[in-house]
Protein backbone atom coordinates (compact mmCIF):
# COMPACT_ATOMS: atom_id res chain seq x y z
CA UNK A 1 0.00 0.00 0.00
CA UNK A 2 0.97 3.53 -1.17
CA UNK A 3 2.33 5.68 2.27
CA UNK A 4 0.82 9.36 2.73
CA UNK A 5 3.99 10.76 1.12
CA UNK A 6 4.37 8.39 -2.08
CA UNK A 7 0.69 9.69 -2.97
CA UNK A 8 1.68 13.05 -2.20
CA UNK A 9 4.17 12.67 -4.57
CA UNK A 10 1.96 10.75 -7.05
CA UNK A 11 -0.64 13.00 -7.03
CA UNK A 12 1.80 16.17 -7.30
CA UNK A 13 2.60 14.86 -10.96
CA UNK A 14 -0.73 13.55 -11.44
CA UNK A 15 -2.15 17.05 -10.47
CA UNK A 16 0.07 18.44 -14.21
CA UNK A 17 -1.87 16.17 -15.88
CA UNK A 18 -4.46 18.17 -17.91
CA UNK A 19 -7.26 18.08 -20.49
CA UNK A 20 -9.29 20.36 -22.03
CA UNK A 21 -11.74 19.74 -24.59
CA UNK A 22 -14.83 20.11 -26.57
CA UNK A 23 -17.32 17.19 -27.63
CA UNK A 24 -20.78 16.08 -29.15
CA UNK A 25 -21.83 16.61 -25.47
CA UNK A 26 -22.56 19.91 -25.71
CA UNK A 27 -21.46 21.47 -28.95
CA UNK A 28 -22.83 21.16 -32.46
CA UNK A 29 -20.82 19.76 -35.44
CA UNK A 30 -20.39 23.29 -36.81
CA UNK A 31 -18.76 24.36 -33.36
CA UNK A 32 -16.79 21.27 -32.81
CA UNK A 33 -15.46 21.86 -36.52
CA UNK A 34 -14.45 25.85 -35.24
CA UNK A 35 -11.54 24.16 -33.19
CA UNK A 36 -10.35 20.64 -34.94
CA UNK A 37 -6.90 21.10 -36.13
CA UNK A 38 -5.36 19.61 -38.44
CA UNK A 39 -1.29 17.85 -38.16
CA UNK A 40 0.62 21.18 -39.75
CA UNK A 41 -1.19 23.26 -37.47
CA UNK A 42 0.03 21.24 -34.38
CA UNK A 43 2.80 21.61 -35.86
CA UNK A 44 3.18 25.59 -35.03
CA UNK A 45 0.92 24.35 -31.75
CA UNK A 46 3.80 21.70 -30.83
CA UNK A 47 6.80 25.08 -31.07
CA UNK A 48 4.72 27.14 -28.85
CA UNK A 49 4.56 24.17 -26.31
CA UNK A 50 8.24 23.89 -26.44
CA UNK A 51 8.66 27.73 -26.21
CA UNK A 52 6.22 27.62 -22.85
CA UNK A 53 8.48 24.72 -21.48
CA UNK A 54 5.98 21.85 -21.98
CA UNK A 55 7.57 18.82 -22.50
CA UNK A 56 4.50 16.80 -23.13
CA UNK A 57 1.26 18.07 -24.98
CA UNK A 58 -0.63 16.26 -27.95
CA UNK A 59 -4.18 16.96 -29.68
CA UNK A 60 -6.64 14.58 -30.32
CA UNK A 61 -9.00 16.05 -33.50
CA UNK A 62 -11.96 14.50 -34.95
CA UNK A 63 -15.56 15.44 -36.21
CA UNK A 64 -16.81 14.48 -32.76
CA UNK A 65 -14.19 15.88 -30.66
CA UNK A 66 -10.83 18.39 -30.24
CA UNK A 67 -9.31 17.49 -27.19
CA UNK A 68 -5.23 18.79 -25.71
CA UNK A 69 -3.62 16.12 -23.77
CA UNK A 70 -0.34 17.36 -21.73
CA UNK A 71 1.53 18.19 -18.63
CA UNK A 72 0.90 21.58 -17.37
CA UNK A 73 0.77 24.27 -14.65
CA UNK A 74 -2.68 24.61 -15.11
CA UNK A 75 -5.50 23.19 -17.38
CA UNK A 76 -5.84 26.91 -18.95
CA UNK A 77 -1.98 26.96 -20.02
CA UNK A 78 -3.13 24.12 -23.26
CA UNK A 79 -6.80 26.56 -23.61
CA UNK A 80 -4.40 29.22 -24.17
CA UNK A 81 -2.08 26.78 -26.48
CA UNK A 82 -4.86 25.60 -27.94
CA UNK A 83 -7.41 28.07 -29.20
CA UNK A 84 -4.76 30.93 -31.22
CA UNK A 85 -4.17 27.22 -34.02
CA UNK A 86 -7.67 26.67 -34.28
CA UNK A 87 -10.67 28.82 -35.97
CA UNK A 88 -12.58 29.18 -32.60
CA UNK A 89 -12.37 31.65 -29.97
CA UNK A 90 -11.96 31.51 -26.41
CA UNK A 91 -15.57 32.51 -25.58
CA UNK A 92 -17.24 29.81 -27.41
CA UNK A 93 -14.67 27.00 -25.66
CA UNK A 94 -15.21 28.41 -22.66
CA UNK A 95 -19.13 27.68 -23.01
CA UNK A 96 -18.93 24.68 -24.38
CA UNK A 97 -15.67 23.00 -23.38
CA UNK A 98 -14.76 20.82 -20.34
CA UNK A 99 -11.83 21.20 -17.70
CA UNK A 100 -9.53 18.58 -16.25
CA UNK A 101 -6.90 17.74 -14.33
CA UNK A 102 -5.15 15.04 -12.11
CA UNK A 103 -7.59 12.01 -11.35
CA UNK A 104 -10.44 13.16 -13.25
CA UNK A 105 -8.44 14.03 -16.48
CA UNK A 106 -6.72 10.06 -16.06
CA UNK A 107 -9.87 8.75 -15.50
CA UNK A 108 -11.11 10.64 -19.33
CA UNK A 109 -8.14 9.17 -20.76
CA UNK A 110 -8.66 5.59 -20.05
CA UNK A 111 -12.73 5.89 -20.63
CA UNK A 112 -11.36 7.45 -24.00
CA UNK A 113 -9.30 5.00 -25.33
CA UNK A 114 -11.52 2.05 -24.15
CA UNK A 115 -14.47 3.87 -25.98
CA UNK A 116 -16.67 4.59 -22.92
CA UNK A 117 -16.83 8.40 -23.61
CA UNK A 118 -17.82 7.76 -27.91
CA UNK A 119 -20.47 8.94 -28.91
CA UNK A 120 -21.86 5.24 -29.46
CA UNK A 121 -20.53 3.45 -26.86
CA UNK A 122 -17.87 1.27 -27.30
CA UNK A 123 -16.52 2.64 -30.76
CA UNK A 124 -13.25 1.48 -30.76
CA UNK A 125 -12.67 3.82 -33.96
CA UNK A 126 -11.23 6.86 -31.47
CA UNK A 127 -8.66 4.17 -30.28
CA UNK A 128 -6.60 4.79 -33.23
CA UNK A 129 -6.99 8.53 -33.67
CA UNK A 130 -5.76 9.08 -30.13
CA UNK A 131 -2.48 6.74 -31.04
CA UNK A 132 -2.01 8.53 -34.42
CA UNK A 133 -2.41 11.68 -32.75
CA UNK A 134 0.14 10.36 -30.20
CA UNK A 135 2.77 9.64 -32.79
CA UNK A 136 2.47 12.95 -34.15
CA UNK A 137 3.28 14.78 -30.75
CA UNK A 138 6.15 11.96 -30.50
CA UNK A 139 7.74 12.92 -33.96
CA UNK A 140 7.96 16.86 -32.43
CA UNK A 141 9.76 14.89 -29.05
CA UNK A 142 6.87 16.27 -27.12
CA UNK A 143 6.17 12.54 -25.29
CA UNK A 144 7.74 12.38 -22.54
CA UNK A 145 8.48 9.41 -19.73
CA UNK A 146 5.92 9.93 -17.64
CA UNK A 147 3.06 10.44 -20.86
CA UNK A 148 4.52 7.54 -22.48
CA UNK A 149 3.72 5.38 -19.68
CA UNK A 150 0.65 6.35 -19.17
CA UNK A 151 -0.58 5.86 -22.57
CA UNK A 152 0.87 2.52 -22.52
CA UNK A 153 -1.60 1.55 -19.50
CA UNK A 154 -4.56 3.18 -21.28
CA UNK A 155 -3.93 1.01 -24.55
CA UNK A 156 -2.97 -2.19 -22.47
CA UNK A 157 -6.37 -1.16 -20.62
CA UNK A 158 -8.30 -0.54 -23.71
CA UNK A 159 -6.79 -3.84 -25.12
CA UNK A 160 -8.07 -6.19 -22.52
CA UNK A 161 -11.57 -4.53 -22.37
CA UNK A 162 -11.80 -5.53 -26.17
CA UNK A 163 -10.50 -8.89 -25.83
CA UNK A 164 -12.68 -9.88 -22.30
CA UNK A 165 -15.70 -7.99 -22.46
CA UNK A 166 -18.42 -7.70 -24.95
CA UNK A 167 -18.43 -3.44 -24.66
CA UNK A 168 -18.07 -3.67 -28.24
CA UNK A 169 -19.96 -6.54 -29.72
CA UNK A 170 -23.20 -6.40 -31.97
CA UNK A 171 -24.37 -3.61 -35.03
CA UNK A 172 -23.99 -0.35 -34.37
CA UNK A 173 -24.29 0.99 -37.84
CA UNK A 174 -27.16 0.83 -39.96
CA UNK A 175 -25.85 -0.58 -43.33
CA UNK A 176 -24.96 -3.22 -40.91
CA UNK A 177 -27.77 -3.72 -39.04
CA UNK A 178 -29.74 -4.28 -42.49
CA UNK A 179 -27.67 -6.85 -43.08
CA UNK A 180 -28.15 -8.46 -39.60
CA UNK A 181 -31.56 -8.13 -40.45
CA UNK A 182 -31.70 -9.69 -43.85
CA UNK A 183 -30.07 -13.05 -42.50
CA UNK A 184 -32.36 -14.20 -40.32
CA UNK A 185 -34.77 -14.15 -43.57
CA UNK A 186 -35.37 -18.31 -44.70
CA UNK A 187 -33.61 -19.06 -47.60
CA UNK A 188 -32.07 -15.37 -48.00
CA UNK A 189 -29.35 -17.06 -50.22
CA UNK A 190 -32.49 -17.69 -52.80
CA UNK A 191 -33.60 -14.34 -52.68
CA UNK A 192 -33.16 -11.28 -55.34
CA UNK A 193 -31.77 -7.82 -54.32
CA UNK A 194 -32.11 -4.90 -55.43
CA UNK A 195 -30.72 -1.47 -54.04
CA UNK A 196 -31.54 1.85 -55.21
CA UNK A 197 -28.99 4.45 -54.29
CA UNK A 198 -25.31 4.42 -55.13
CA UNK A 199 -24.09 6.99 -52.62
CA UNK A 200 -22.06 6.11 -49.78
CA UNK A 201 -24.58 4.42 -47.60
CA UNK A 202 -25.52 2.11 -50.83
CA UNK A 203 -21.77 1.32 -51.07
CA UNK A 204 -21.70 -0.04 -47.34
CA UNK A 205 -24.70 -1.96 -48.22
CA UNK A 206 -23.26 -3.32 -51.86
CA UNK A 207 -19.98 -4.43 -49.47
CA UNK A 208 -21.81 -5.99 -46.89
CA UNK A 209 -24.05 -7.98 -48.50
CA UNK A 210 -21.12 -9.44 -50.77
CA UNK A 211 -19.22 -10.01 -47.19
CA UNK A 212 -22.03 -11.64 -45.28
CA UNK A 213 -24.46 -12.51 -47.39
CA UNK A 214 -22.19 -13.91 -50.80
CA UNK A 215 -24.77 -16.19 -52.35
CA UNK A 216 -27.71 -13.31 -52.72
CA UNK A 217 -28.54 -12.67 -55.95
CA UNK A 218 -27.47 -8.16 -55.64
CA UNK A 219 -28.26 -5.21 -58.83
CA UNK A 220 -27.75 -2.07 -57.65
CA UNK A 221 -29.03 1.08 -59.68
CA UNK A 222 -29.05 4.87 -59.15
CA UNK A 223 -30.38 8.44 -60.10
CA UNK A 224 -27.38 8.71 -62.25
CA UNK A 225 -26.76 5.35 -64.15
CA UNK A 226 -23.02 5.86 -65.01
CA UNK A 227 -21.96 5.77 -60.78
CA UNK A 228 -23.99 2.65 -60.09
CA UNK A 229 -22.69 0.96 -63.50
CA UNK A 230 -19.06 1.77 -61.92
CA UNK A 231 -19.86 0.25 -58.68
CA UNK A 232 -21.40 -3.04 -60.07
CA UNK A 233 -18.26 -2.99 -61.82
CA UNK A 234 -15.91 -2.53 -58.64
CA UNK A 235 -18.17 -4.83 -56.19
CA UNK A 236 -19.15 -7.69 -59.02
CA UNK A 237 -22.79 -6.92 -58.72
CA UNK A 238 -25.75 -6.64 -61.43
CA UNK A 239 -26.50 -3.16 -62.83
CA UNK A 240 -29.95 -1.57 -64.03
CA UNK A 241 -30.64 1.59 -65.29
CA UNK A 242 -32.76 3.80 -63.50
CA UNK A 243 -35.40 4.44 -66.04
CA UNK A 244 -36.13 0.52 -65.63
CA UNK A 245 -37.14 1.12 -61.91
CA UNK A 246 -40.27 -0.57 -61.64
CA UNK A 247 -38.83 -3.71 -63.73
CA UNK A 248 -36.18 -4.23 -61.11
CA UNK A 249 -38.50 -3.32 -58.27
CA UNK A 250 -41.07 -6.23 -59.91
CA UNK A 251 -38.46 -8.45 -60.40
CA UNK A 252 -36.97 -8.39 -56.75
CA UNK A 253 -37.94 -10.03 -53.72
CA UNK A 254 -35.98 -7.33 -51.57
CA UNK A 255 -35.49 -3.77 -52.37
CA UNK A 256 -33.46 -1.50 -50.25
CA UNK A 257 -33.67 2.31 -50.38
CA UNK A 258 -30.53 4.39 -49.91
CA UNK A 259 -31.58 7.70 -51.54
CA UNK A 260 -31.04 11.18 -49.81
CA UNK A 261 -34.28 12.53 -52.10
CA UNK A 262 -36.40 14.88 -49.83
CA UNK A 263 -39.62 13.02 -50.92
CA UNK A 264 -40.41 9.42 -51.55
CA UNK A 265 -38.54 7.96 -55.07
CA UNK A 266 -40.68 4.85 -54.98
CA UNK A 267 -44.47 5.15 -55.27
CA UNK A 268 -47.36 2.46 -54.65
CA UNK A 269 -47.48 1.99 -58.90
CA UNK A 270 -44.16 0.25 -58.25
CA UNK A 271 -45.20 -2.20 -56.56
CA UNK A 272 -48.02 -5.11 -56.89
CA UNK A 273 -49.89 -6.05 -54.26
CA UNK A 274 -50.09 -9.39 -53.11
CA UNK A 275 -46.24 -10.14 -54.50
CA UNK A 276 -44.32 -10.57 -51.12
CA UNK A 277 -41.77 -8.03 -50.82
CA UNK A 278 -39.70 -6.66 -48.18
CA UNK A 279 -38.48 -2.88 -48.38
CA UNK A 280 -35.83 -1.59 -46.34
CA UNK A 281 -36.03 2.31 -46.56
CA UNK A 282 -32.65 3.48 -44.79
CA UNK A 283 -33.30 6.66 -46.58
CA UNK A 284 -33.79 9.71 -44.21
CA UNK A 285 -36.23 11.25 -45.14
CA UNK A 286 -38.40 8.01 -45.93
CA UNK A 287 -38.12 7.06 -49.78
CA UNK A 288 -40.83 4.42 -49.51
CA UNK A 289 -44.07 5.94 -49.87
CA UNK A 290 -46.69 5.71 -46.92
CA UNK A 291 -49.21 4.16 -48.99
CA UNK A 292 -46.98 0.98 -49.70
CA UNK A 293 -47.13 -0.38 -45.93
CA UNK A 294 -50.83 -0.90 -46.78
CA UNK A 295 -50.60 -3.42 -49.54
CA UNK A 296 -50.87 -6.80 -48.86
CA UNK A 297 -47.59 -9.44 -48.26
CA UNK A 298 -45.49 -6.37 -48.88
CA UNK A 299 -43.50 -5.33 -45.43
CA UNK A 300 -41.74 -1.68 -45.07
CA UNK A 301 -38.95 -1.26 -42.21
CA UNK A 302 -37.89 1.57 -42.15
CA UNK A 303 -34.37 3.27 -40.69
CA UNK A 304 -36.20 4.18 -37.00
CA UNK A 305 -37.44 0.85 -36.94
CA UNK A 306 -34.11 -0.95 -37.96
CA UNK A 307 -32.19 1.21 -35.04
CA UNK A 308 -34.99 0.49 -32.55
CA UNK A 309 -35.06 -3.48 -32.96
CA UNK A 310 -31.50 -3.99 -33.65
CA UNK A 311 -29.25 -1.05 -32.45
CA UNK A 312 -31.23 -0.07 -29.32
CA UNK A 313 -30.87 -3.74 -27.97
CA UNK A 314 -26.95 -3.80 -29.08
CA UNK A 315 -26.22 -0.73 -27.02
CA UNK A 316 -28.28 -2.26 -24.36
CA UNK A 317 -26.09 -5.24 -24.36
CA UNK A 318 -22.58 -2.65 -23.96
CA UNK A 319 -24.09 -0.71 -21.50
CA UNK A 320 -24.18 -4.07 -19.23
CA UNK A 321 -20.19 -4.76 -20.17
CA UNK A 322 -19.34 -0.85 -18.28
CA UNK A 323 -18.98 -2.24 -14.70
CA UNK A 324 -16.68 -5.01 -16.51
CA UNK A 325 -14.57 -2.34 -18.08
CA UNK A 326 -14.68 0.00 -15.31
CA UNK A 327 -13.14 -2.51 -12.89
CA UNK A 328 -10.26 -4.16 -15.88
CA UNK A 329 -9.62 0.46 -16.20
CA UNK A 330 -9.35 0.81 -12.31
CA UNK A 331 -6.59 -1.97 -12.61
CA UNK A 332 -4.54 -0.23 -14.78
CA UNK A 333 -4.40 3.25 -12.75
CA UNK A 334 -3.32 1.46 -10.04
CA UNK A 335 -0.18 -0.13 -12.02
CA UNK A 336 0.16 3.26 -13.90
CA UNK A 337 0.24 4.78 -10.35
CA UNK A 338 2.73 2.28 -9.08
CA UNK A 339 4.94 2.99 -11.87
CA UNK A 340 4.74 6.45 -11.04
CA UNK A 341 5.71 5.99 -7.62
CA UNK A 342 8.36 4.03 -8.23
CA UNK A 343 9.56 6.27 -11.21
CA UNK A 344 9.84 9.25 -8.82
CA UNK A 345 12.37 7.37 -6.83
CA UNK A 346 14.25 6.14 -9.66
CA UNK A 347 15.65 9.72 -10.70
CA UNK A 348 16.65 10.12 -7.60
CA UNK A 349 18.51 6.77 -6.78
CA UNK A 350 20.40 7.76 -10.36
CA UNK A 351 21.71 10.37 -9.16
CA UNK A 352 22.65 9.18 -5.54
CA UNK A 353 24.11 6.19 -7.86
CA UNK A 354 26.73 8.61 -9.15
CA UNK A 355 27.38 10.19 -6.17
CA UNK A 356 28.31 7.10 -4.35
CA UNK A 357 30.52 6.24 -7.70
CA UNK A 358 31.97 9.69 -7.22
CA UNK A 359 33.49 8.99 -3.72
CA UNK A 360 36.97 7.95 -3.52
CA UNK A 361 38.01 7.31 0.17
CA UNK A 362 42.52 7.47 -0.10
CA UNK A 363 41.42 10.90 -0.93
CA UNK A 364 38.43 12.41 1.52
CA UNK A 365 39.53 10.99 4.30
CA UNK A 366 36.15 9.68 4.81
CA UNK A 367 37.27 7.55 7.62
CA UNK A 368 40.28 6.46 9.33
CA UNK A 369 39.60 2.89 9.42
CA UNK A 370 39.48 2.54 5.67
CA UNK A 371 42.49 4.36 4.56
CA UNK A 372 44.60 1.70 4.72
CA UNK A 373 42.72 -0.17 2.07
CA UNK A 374 43.61 -0.97 -1.34
CA UNK A 375 42.17 1.25 -4.44
CA UNK A 376 39.71 -0.46 -5.96
CA UNK A 377 38.92 -0.45 -9.57
CA UNK A 378 36.73 1.00 -11.21
CA UNK A 379 34.47 -1.84 -12.21
CA UNK A 380 34.18 -2.45 -8.42
CA UNK A 381 33.41 0.84 -7.81
CA UNK A 382 30.13 1.15 -9.66
CA UNK A 383 29.01 -2.67 -9.21
CA UNK A 384 28.86 -1.90 -5.06
CA UNK A 385 27.37 1.41 -6.05
CA UNK A 386 25.26 -0.56 -7.72
CA UNK A 387 24.34 -2.89 -4.90
CA UNK A 388 24.19 -0.58 -2.46
CA UNK A 389 21.67 1.47 -4.57
CA UNK A 390 19.39 -1.27 -5.15
CA UNK A 391 19.38 -2.28 -1.55
CA UNK A 392 18.01 1.64 -0.72
CA UNK A 393 15.08 1.04 -3.88
CA UNK A 394 14.06 -1.69 -1.29
CA UNK A 395 14.24 0.19 1.11
CA UNK A 396 12.06 3.09 -0.24
CA UNK A 397 9.33 0.94 -1.08
CA UNK A 398 8.86 -1.08 2.25
CA UNK A 399 10.23 1.66 4.78
CA UNK A 400 9.06 5.12 5.17
CA UNK A 401 11.83 6.80 6.91
CA UNK A 402 13.59 8.01 3.66
CA UNK A 403 16.11 10.38 5.30
CA UNK A 404 17.47 7.86 7.28
CA UNK A 405 17.56 5.22 4.51
CA UNK A 406 20.10 7.74 2.41
CA UNK A 407 22.68 7.56 5.43
CA UNK A 408 22.41 3.95 5.36
CA UNK A 409 22.64 3.53 1.85
CA UNK A 410 26.72 5.21 2.47
CA UNK A 411 26.89 2.82 5.09
CA UNK A 412 25.68 -0.09 3.34
CA UNK A 413 28.92 1.32 0.44
CA UNK A 414 31.23 1.45 2.81
CA UNK A 415 31.15 -1.55 4.36
CA UNK A 416 31.68 -3.24 0.80
CA UNK A 417 34.80 -1.67 0.69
Amino acid sequence: MMSVEEFHISKQVLDRFCIAGINYHKADAATRGLFSITNEAFVTLGESAKAAGLKSVFVVSTCNRTEIYGFAESVMQLVELLVPHTNGDKAAFYECGYFKNGEEALQHLFDVAAGLDSQILGDYEILGQLKRAVETARGQHLIGPVMDRMLNFAFQASKKIKTETNLSDGTVSVSFAAIELLQNIKDIGKKKVLIIGAGKFGVNVCKNLNTYLPHTTVTIMNRTDAVAKQIAAGHQVHFAPYANKAVAVQASDIIIVCTNANEPTVMPELVTAGTPKLFLDLSVPVNVHPAIRNMEQVTVIDVDEISNTILDRTLAKRKAEVPRALTIIEHFKKEFLSWLRDHHYALHLKTWKNKLCDIDLTQTGVCEFYKDKELISETERIMRAQKAVKQLAVNLKVRHDKGCQFISSINDYLQLL
